[in-house]
């Protein structure tokens, strides 16, 4: 007995499962390196580890998660949720949510400089950066669609194209920061 019509069914076609294997083997491959990682010693530079990365790793997951939480709503709501009001709840909840990213980038990037870890080694903090920079793209280009005169589309197609790639690193770099946290912290 289904409840939806023919037409509206979930259907998973054979690219969808290659693009679902590709991924898994992506973050396989990214994950095994976050685990051979050098173990963390006491003789390293890191005089002050105590004072950045187990002090301020719940803010940085707090701030990332609730964005994460709200862009992939406003994803949501632009892909399937159009309504009288779409555009304006999909432009806060993109706004709100890649404002709390990027306040979760900038504890995360204080947090590794109070460590004394030197910034940018590892898969996690350069995804990490290449989000940010994204964020703020895929926002602008989106400010920009409605002023656009002649080149809307290509404007629109970049914008929902920019929104996906970030999504798909958000959700990489946040299992990949799981497997740092464990690594760092060695819980």
């Amino acid at each position: 007995m289904n409840s939806l019509p023919v037409n509206k069914q979930l259907h998973i076609s054979p690219q969808r499962i290659i693009i679902f294997i590709f991924i898994t083997v992506v973050l396989a491959i990214m994950c095994g390196s976050v685990l051979a990682l050098p173990p963390h010693s006491s003789g390293d530079r890191a005089g002050q580890f105590n004072q950045g990365i187990p002090v301020y790793w719940p803010y940085h997951v707090l701030f990332i998660s609730i964005g994460f939480i709200l862009v992939f709503t406003g994803f949501i709501i632009a892909r399937f949720h159009k309504t009288g009001h779409w555009y304006k709840t999909h432009w806060i909840l993109e706004a709100t949510g890649g404002a709390c990213i990027l306040a979760g980038i900038f504890v995360g990037v204080y947090m590794v400089a109070l460590s004394g870890i030197p910034p940018l080694r590892n898969i996690h903090e350069i995804l990490g950066m290449i989000v940010g920079i994204l964020i703020v793209i895929a926002i602008l280009l989106g400010y920009f669609i409605k002023r656009a005169n002649e080149s809307k589309n290509v404007i629109r197609m970049s914008h929902r194209w920019v929104g996906r790639i970030i999504l798909a690193l958000l959700v990489i770099n946040i299992i990949l920061g799981f497997f740092y946290l464990l690594m760092v912290l060695r819980l």
